[in-house]
């Protein structure tokens, strides 16, 4: 008998991204893998204090132990709160805590503790709540170092970084080095896509910046662009179609990713699984994992002219562009599934 498996997701309704994407990917590796494996998912919303507070209660409650009268063998933790959940065997590979409250608590744009009214109780409260259902875990997993670094700083808690491959791997590929700059991912204050627009300015004006994802900050990019005279050179394109985006990863001259601390960064792997250079900041965390200054890409200051002239730096030697593009693809080509799938899955195997 196939062994039951339980993805868990806490999910904000109407909101797909990279999370929902590894979720939902996860799933379909352990189905491959032979397990039966079904995601349980519960409405996440971290506004106001108390509704986070409710989340965690939720999660606290949830049986599952059984379903319909049989055993589910193992259930798997990725996102907050739904390391709270009662089981007797529970994997963790750990996406990221509740941010605001950790790394971002300063942060007026996430809406850090530190910013809010009765921020400093709910930042107890919080990691209380998190050391109490992470320590429960014999095994703690993370996606990325830069995640286990924060969970060892934050909490005192070790725990082992666990690497897997975008959705895509297997369907990147490398066609030209183009005149545009890509940039993907949601339009979030904290993907700091604004970057990519002020680059322009500083850069030859050839180069194209082109933009896959949607988000609440579209509208204040757009009119940033205009406001900088370079609306002719920025593409807004919103949700593109897989074969699209690959086909965007496969002609484009480098890829533009400068966020905020990021978790770990599917655009990085993406990137250089299509043979191209990143352009990012000393800031950007996970990222910097990846990515070695002038051997597959350029690690920037946060200034928008620093990012502007690597822009240069690749669009007048593109082979330069196409060397970085090939180390790039080293590093990351035997990133894959079945390590993942073996971990999580040692204690039913």
């Amino acid at each position: 008998m196939k062994k039951k498996v339980a993805v868990l997701h806490s999910q904000v309704p109407f909101i797909r991204g990279g999370a929902e994407i590894m979720i939902e990917t996860l799933t379909a590796k352990l189905r491959e893998r032979g397990f039966e494996a079904d995601i349980v998912s519960l409405p996440f919303k971290w506004y106001p204090n108390n509704s986070l507070l409710d989340s965690y209660a939720m999660w606290r409650t949830v049986d599952l132990t059984e379903s319909n009268g049989s055993k589910i063998d193992l259930v798997i933790s990725a996102k907050t709160p739904t390391f709270m959940i009662r089981h007797e065997n529970k994997a963790l590979w750990l996406m990221h805590q509740h941010r605001a409250a950790y790394d971002l608590a300063s942060s007026v744009q996430a809406g850090g503790f530190h910013t809010v009214p009765g921020g400093e109780e709910m930042i107890k409260k919080i990691t209380y709540l998190d050391c109490l259902g992470i320590n429960e875990f014999k095994d703690k997993f993370t996606i990325s170092k830069n995640v286990t670094q924060r969970l060892k700083h934050f909490n005192g808690i070790d725990s082992t970084p666990l690497y897997h491959p975008p959705s895509l791997a297997g369907r990147y590929y490398f066609e030209s080095l183009g005149d545009y700059m890509l940039s993907v991912g949601r339009l979030d204050s904290t993907k700091r896509v604004y970057l990519v627009i002020e680059a322009l300015q500083y850069c030859d004006s050839r180069i194209k910046a082109v933009i896959a994802g949607k988000g609440r900050e579209m509208d204040n990019l757009k009119k940033l662009a205009d406001r900088l005279g370079v609306t002719d050179r920025v593409k807004f394109l919103g949700f593109v179609p897989d074969g699209d985006l690959l086909k965007l990863y496969s002609e484009c001259l480098g890829v533009c990713f400068p966020p905020i601390d990021e978790d770990y960064g599917y655009i990085t792997l993406e990137a250089f699984l299509s043979k191209k250079p990143i352009v990012t900041c000393r800031d950007s965390g996970g990222v910097l994992e990846f990515v070695k200054e002038g051997e597959n890409g350029f690690i920037c200051d946060v200034s928008a002219e620093q990012l502007g002239k690597r822009f240069d730096e690749l669009y007048k030697n593109k082979e330069m562009a196409k060397e970085m593009g090939n180390a790039g693809f080293d590093i990351v080509k035997d990133i894959c599934w079945d390590n993942v799938i073996d971990e999580l899955t040692k204690s039913i195997r």
